[in-house]
């Protein structure tokens, strides 16, 4: 693809398999955020404790890591299409079984088996979408639209179920609803004549730089100091997303004051901040290089956490809202940027780095989930609050030395 062609132009000008993956995303981010939607419901109607959901949730969660393993480490081994057309009918089979699980057991089962199929179409969505051009800024434009993608996706699942519960208080409707999608999901990968010459590139050994002239496997990645540097900053930027969108509705209310509907609403613009973050990273153009963006939105993302941190009880809705958008803003290009620094030094291991990272964010999820959770249970929710404001200031570190390895590689040292 031409890197000097307008952000629209290159858009509208994506091929069909683009296309498919994008709307993968979407349906990602629509099924990633249904759980939490329809918990009440589902609680009520199969008699589940919130233990049960927990371990729902982490079932999910597990889910999505072998996915991640799934999409990265087999994508190369069968033609893309194949893979595209196999996940996707996996993912109708899981649907299928959610509809129609008699028992806590089976539904467990058939979430993960939906979150581990779903999970690996993103990550081959990343790894091809990678290939699609060489030149850095605008192979994480394109992989900045997957994030859009979800976003949007995540976005539209809250909005999806407050309507379809309007006609139908049932728990399992949305998820209905949502097997619509993936029925179109499915269409779109049976067309063969449009994703038969879809493959992944083969890199050859007189071009590349010495690090990536072969396969280096996920322990030979993870070997690298860039990829390790790269992984550290996912996990830092994983906890601090998914901890935000944890722990904020609990801090603002219990540590705050504030109403527990107001304080859903001003997590809101967290998301909010994302979706402006990723929209700009895919279409709008800057003269910041990758490093200085990540960098400068990292530090933006620090100092909006450690605001709500030291926010006193009774801070007005407007200020944490303010700040929630910024750290979402922060937090919004993360994912792209770190594996496009990664792919810089080892193009041809796309689908595994892809693999790696989203395990990364993984990681810094669960850190949110359990770490947060024991101090808060044993500290307070305002010390274990800090948690936030710490990973981001790490995240900030890693960013700055992958700065530093980056210089060192144009200087012509080993990174």
């Amino acid at each position: 693809m031409n890197p000097s062609r307008s952000p629209l132009a290159m858009f509208l000008g994506l091929p069909f398999v683009a296309w498919v993956i994008l709307y993968s995303a979407v349906t990602w981010g629509i099924f990633g955020a249904l759980l939490g939607a329809v918990t009440p419901n589902l609680r009520a109607q199969m008699g589940v404790s919130f233990q049960q959901i927990g371990w729902l949730m982490a079932l999910w969660s597990a889910g999505g890591a072998a996915g991640s393993l799934l999409g990265g480490a087999i994508a190369k081994r069968f033609p893309p299409q194949k893979l595209l057309l196999g996940y996707t009918v996996l993912v109708v089979g899981g649907l299928v079984g959610v509809l129609w699980a008699p028992s806590f057991g089976w539904l467990a089962f058939f979430m993960a088996t939906i979150a581990t199929f779903e999970t690996a179409l993103f990550t081959l969505g990343h790894g091809l979408l990678a290939e699609m051009s060489d030149e850095p800024e605008l192979r994480t434009r394109i992989i900045s639209l997957v994030d859009v993608a979800y976003s949007l996706g995540s976005v539209l699942s809250p909005l999806l179920v407050a309507a379809v519960l309007l006609f139908s208080p049932q728990w399992r409707a949305p998820y209905a609803v949502f097997g619509v999608l993936a029925l179109v999901m499915l269409v779109m990968t049976l067309q063969r004549s449009r994703l038969r010459g879809v493959r992944f590139q083969v890199h050859a050994d007189a071009t590349e730089p010495r690090a990536s002239r072969r396969p280096l496997g996920y322990a030979g990645l993870l070997r690298q100091p860039l990829v390790r540097w790269v992984l550290l900053a996912g996990v830092c930027s994983g906890l601090t997303e998914w901890g935000q969108y944890f722990w904020f509705v609990s801090f603002a209310t219990e540590s705050l004051g504030l109403h527990e509907q107001s304080a859903r609403l001003a997590l809101g613009f967290l998301m909010a901040g994302m979706v402006v973050g990723r929209v700009w990273q895919a279409f709008g153009h800057s003269r910041w290089s990758l490093e200085q963006k990540i960098f400068r939105l990292g530090t933006l993302a620090s100092a909006a956490l450690a605001a709500l941190w030291f926010s006193p009880t009774g801070a007005p809705f407007v200020w944490l809202a303010l700040c929630n958008f910024a750290a979402g803003l922060g937090v919004s290009v993360a994912f792209p940027i770190l594996l496009g620094s990664a792919l810089r030094g080892f193009p041809q291991e796309a689908p595994r780095l892809s693999a790696l990272l989203m395990i990364a964010f993984t990681v810094g999820a669960q850190l949110a989930a359990l770490l947060m959770g024991e101090l808060a249970e044993s500290l307070g929710l305002r010390v274990a609050y800090a948690t936030l404001a710490l990973a981001s200031v790490a995240f900030v570190g890693c960013v700055w030395q992958l700065g530093r390895l980056h210089k060192r590689t144009l200087a012509g040292f080993p990174a």
